[in-house]
């Protein structure tokens, strides 16, 4: 029963496509037919037609072939025509897609981890293009854009068009020249004044309103934010006459925020900048709450005595060693190798914390690496291969891992199948293997999967892990690992306490600690603070950061994102299954908005032109039918 439904819906299907298709061609053709000729075709067009309302699958085939016999005789298709249809319907498909895609709706797939956990590699979106306005097809402006439809925490689709980022050339369809387009969380709309503290993002509007939905919001519970890639952030060194490169420029946020020179006479000299050349601070890392942070990695005993050879006198004994290189300092700073030149770099300032077996069960607990791949006991990052003729050699071993692809979130190990779906394994699997020497191979190299990240003595090289207070806790991955009341912790407090007051005004030594939320003594934003040393997004500019920061190329790297290149915004997750299925953690966008009803009226009036004209083309076809006898078929 159910069988016949569907050869009987497949019937009629394909007689429709009969139809419209001898109707189009007799369209075309129907002056050079003799009158017989035109009078079959248009009586077979109607009976057919007739059995295709009454849905009568056997009459309606019937009539579909006798169409086909006729076509085949009396309309018989040239090369020439051929052609044009084929150019005609590619043009047609091609100017369609292009519109859909760049005003309505767009399936997208994620190419990289740089939004895990909301997002993941292969994932597939539907991302609306008319949240905030009407887009130009293949430009980066807008017919139309409303900035108040804009909402901070929005999961924003924009192109790199204009903006300085590698590798960023594609061509649409393999024929149109264009940018690539990125997917990133947006976090402060033009004039928001933004300062970063325990993982947190705390601000004021462009009206001096505090901001809360960055921190108080059901979407924001779960992320980390940290206000700086690289310490130094970006570096460009001017060559001087003779050679060297005695100035180096210093980029967060891709403004230079500050600058060393060698003097002629030997001594470096240093000047920040603040943000856009205002007012400067008195020290680099006040810059947007840099202080609050520091790079961290873990070091054996072994490591730690050769890298710092003082540094083991007043530590308690540990398993490993929490190296946190924090407050960027232009006071203290050297000239040296940065692998291909020397040139000036920031001082740092450099702590150690010993960690028992019980902080690294907590670390092992909110692990999250890269999606990675094992391959005959070496781990390579997904997206590099395993045989790369120059990476191959600096992939880090994990004994005991069987082949395959992996991934670690908040201390959930997951093998990767195909398509990007994902199967937790089961604790006794070796991924789970919390003993010294994997939590340091996988804190250490978890991201990059390279033994360049290894501790090694005159590099400056650091993982892409991040360490910083909230409350009075001491923040790893994303959770508290070494508490407030631990004697550990005391300790570490007691000992940059002592080096901060053994530190001269020439060269100051800045202590890693919790300078506290930036609020006043009533609990209140301390709004002076943040106007003082908090990042103000420009006019018509956008802060854009991805929820994985350790792996995301973000305005951290390449600056504020102009309000021409956004283009829409993330809607639905349709794969893989699972728990992500559906919409994402974001705010909940506008219902009715003047683009989204231009774009569905203009949609649903096409559609009805289009059925309009087709049927009034019919039924000019139909009306040549008249009341005449249906001709001898002995044409055919």
């Amino acid at each position: 029963m159910v069988l016949a439904a569907v050869r009987a819906f497949y019937a009629l299907r394909k007689s429709k496509k009969v139809f419209h298709s001898v109707e189009r061609l007799y369209s075309r053709k129907a002056k050079a037919l003799p009158t017989d000729a035109k009078n079959l075709v248009v009586t077979h067009l109607a009976l057919l037609q007739e059995a295709i309302l009454a849905k009568n699958p056997e009459k309606a085939k019937k009539s579909a072939q006798k169409l086909q016999g006729l076509a085949n005789v009396w309309m018989v298709r040239s090369s020439w025509d051929r052609t044009l249809g084929f150019i005609g319907s590619i043009t047609t498909a091609l100017l369609i897609a292009i519109v859909v895609r760049q005003m309505w709706f767009e399936l997208y797939t994620i190419p990289t981890g740089s939004m895990r956990p909301t997002l993941k590699e292969s994932d597939f979106l539907v991302v609306s293009k008319n949240e905030f306005g009407l887009n130009v097809p293949l430009t980066t402006s807008h017919f139309t854009f409303n900035p108040d439809l804009v909402q901070r925490g929005d999961i924003v689709v924009w192109t790199a068009e204009n903006m300085d980022i590698p590798d960023s050339d594609i061509r649409y369809f393999y024929l149109f020249p264009g940018k690539k387009q990125m997917v990133k969380r947006l976090i402060g709309k033009p004039g928001d004044t933004l300062y970063f503290y325990g993982g947190k993002i705390y601000g004021i509007d462009a009206k001096g309103n505090e901001i809360t939905d960055l921190r108080a919001s059901s979407w924001s519970q779960a992320l980390e934010h940290i206000p700086f890639i690289q310490l130094e952030g970006r570096v460009e060194t001017a060559l001087s006459k003779k050679g060297s490169f005695p100035t180096a420029t210093f980029y967060q946020m891709k403004q230079p925020v500050a600058e060393m020179k060698v003097h002629p006479l030997g001594w470096l000299e240093g000047e920040i900048f603040g943000q856009n050349g205002a007012a400067p601070v008195e020290h680099y890392s006040d810059l947007w709450g840099m202080k609050n942070y520091a790079k961290a990695r873990l070091l054996t005993l072994a490591e730690l005595t050769e890298l710092y050879p003082k540094a083991v006198a007043g530590l308690d004994e540990g398993l490993l060693y929490l190296e946190l290189a924090h407050h960027p300092s232009v006071k203290d700073a050297k000239v040296e190798s940065d692998g291909h030149q020397f040139r000036p770099t920031l001082g740092l300032g450099i702590s150690f914390l010993p960690l028992s077996q019980e902080h690294l069960d907590r670390l092992a607990m909110h692990m999250t690496t890269c999606r990675f791949s094992v391959d005959n006991g070496f781990a390579h990052r997904v997206g590099m291969e395993a045989k790369d003729p120059y990476y191959a050699s600096f992939y880090p071993k994990l004994p005991g891992v069987p082949d395959g692809t992996y991934e670690i979130q908040d201390g959930v190990a997951s093998q990767v199948y195909f398509g990007g779906i994902t199967k937790k394994l089961p604790l006794d699997h070796p991924l789970y293997k919390t003993s010294p020497e994997q939590i340091q191979t996988l804190y250490n190299l978890g991201i990059e999967f390279l033994t360049q990240y290894q501790p090694v003595k005159n590099s400056r090289l650091y993982p892409s892990r991040y360490a910083y207070f909230r409350s009075g806790d001491l923040y790893l991955l994303n959770a508290p690992v070494v508490l407030e009341g631990d004697s550990i912790l005391q300790a570490f407090n007691k000992r940059e306490e002592e080096k901060k007051k053994l530190s001269t005004s020439r060269k100051p030594y800045l202590a890693f600690e919790d300078a506290g939320a930036p609020l006043t003594a009533e609990g209140d934003l301390d709004v002076d603070l943040i106007r003082k040393f908090g990042l103000t997004i420009p006019e018509k500019q956008y802060l854009m950061l991805g929820d994985n920061h350790a792996m995301s190329a973000d305005s951290r790297e390449f600056g504020f994102v102009s309000e021409d290149n956004i283009k829409g915004v993330v809607h639905f997750l349709f794969s893989p299954p699972g728990e992500r299925f559906g919409t994402l953690p974001q705010p909940s966008g506008h219902f009715f908005t003047f683009p989204k009803f231009f774009v569905w009226l203009s949609a649903i009036g096409c559609a009805c032109g289009y059925w309009l004209l087709r049927r009034k083309r019919v039924e000019r076809v139909m009306g040549q039918r008249g009341e005449k006898s249906l001709p001898n078929d002995d044409l055919l």
